[in-house]
């Protein structure tokens, strides 16, 4: 039996290769996030990431830093880490204090990190992820026609084989992107599209068709998540799966979204849910009849084999949004690679431990 010692926080800059850009004009050029790390009594640590996304969550490096030290970490501090009835009490402390999602979310995943140390058992073990051939999807961005194909070949080029493009803003060049992408890239990749919520109740129906006559094969978030009838009566009659994301921040969101069949899929994100929810999401889900993907919230590297671990699980059907750090200047260059479109689980668990260690020695 241990016991929470002690938890930190360091801000972490990283510089991508290229902006992302999604939705209704967002995007993300020199992100910085911050790395949560969490010590237990018998001195076993663990550590991850939390994204600010101030568009999406309202959290910034400033909001996450202040939340961890003055509300989130004294309601940690000396509780009793033992089991996965420890890890789901704790998450339960947190998430009194409402929204923070990325910041609770990193806490928790931190926490499930230290135990599996504690125990001397892999992160893996301790979360029952056992496939061991994990499916990786990557984000491709909206915008000019030169940057979304340069995008998707680097992509294919680095293992990829299935992208997930943003679209909305333009649909009209959008779809002339993606007619010509799908020439570019040849039958052998996946295209999914991401929405964003740019769609409305007129125009969603004809353009999911439009988006399935280029074999698109599934679409996240075509409407604006309060609208949840219209939502709703599209699922019903839509020409494509749909997925929810922005609709499911949390598990009382996913039991609201479940009463009203408003989706096919989920898209549970660890850097939002930690592990502890998005088990509890992904059981939920899959009780109700609904499959389940995970996705990542602009992930660098430790974020996405999080991600990819909870995809390792058997009840994750469909791709992993976990390639987003090839997207990062200078980070890990080579220690995770994908072939034909996937990674496999001992990789990612011997990639954990080494990005692990790296990230615990910059708070000393």
């Amino acid at each position: 039996m241990t016991t929470v010692k002690r938890v930190q926080v360091l801000p972490c800059p990283l510089r991508l290769k290229r902006p992302l850009h999604w939705g209704k004009g967002q995007s993300l050029a020199e992100p910085v996030h911050v790395l949560v790390g969490v010590e237990l009594a018998d001195g076993a640590r663990g550590v991850a990431e939390a994204p600010p996304r101030p568009g999406i969550y309202g959290e910034t490096v400033e909001s996450i830093c202040a939340i961890v030290e003055q509300e989130l970490a004294p309601r940690l501090v000396g509780q009793q880490v033992q089991d996965f009835r420890d890890l789901a009490r704790l998450q339960a402390q947190l998430t009194a204090i409402r929204n923070n999602h990325t910041a609770r979310g990193a806490l928790d995943l931190a926490l499930h990190s230290a135990l599996a140390r504690s125990r001397g058992i892999p992160l893996a073990q301790l979360i029952e992820a056992t496939r061991p051939t994990i499916r990786v999807s990557s984000i491709v961005s909206s915008g000019e026609r030169a940057n979304v194909l340069q995008e998707a070949q680097e992509a294919v080029a680095a293992g990829l084989r299935v992208l997930k493009v943003k679209v909305g803003r333009a649909f009209a060049r959008d779809l002339e992107t993606l007619r010509e992408l799908r020439e570019v890239v040849g039958d052998g990749v996946t295209l999914y599209a991401d929405v964003n919520e740019c769609f409305n109740a007129e125009n969603a129906r004809p353009r999911l068709a439009a988006l399935a006559a280029l074999d698109v094969r599934w679409c996240e978030e075509p409407l604006p998540v309060a609208q949840l009838q219209q939502r709703a009566a599209l699922r019903a009659d839509s020409p494509l799966p749909l997925i929810a994301d922005d609709s499911v921040f949390s598990l009382a969101e996913l039991e609201r979204e479940l009463a009203q069949d408003s989706f096919d899929i989920l898209n549970v994100k660890t850097a939002r849910n930690g592990f502890s929810e998005a088990l509890a999401m992904e059981a939920a889900a899959l009780a109700g009849g609904k499959g389940v993907m995970v996705g990542s919230q602009a992930g660098s590297m430790i974020g996405c084999l999080h991600a990819l671990l909870f995809g390792a699980r058997e009840g994750v059907a469909y791709p992993v949004e976990g390639s987003f750090f090839l997207r990062i200047e200078d980070h890990y260059a080579g220690l995770l690679p994908i072939e034909d479109g996937a990674v496999q689980l001992g990789q990612v668990e011997a990639a954990l431990t080494l990005v692990e260690e790296d990230l615990l020695r910059r708070f000393q």
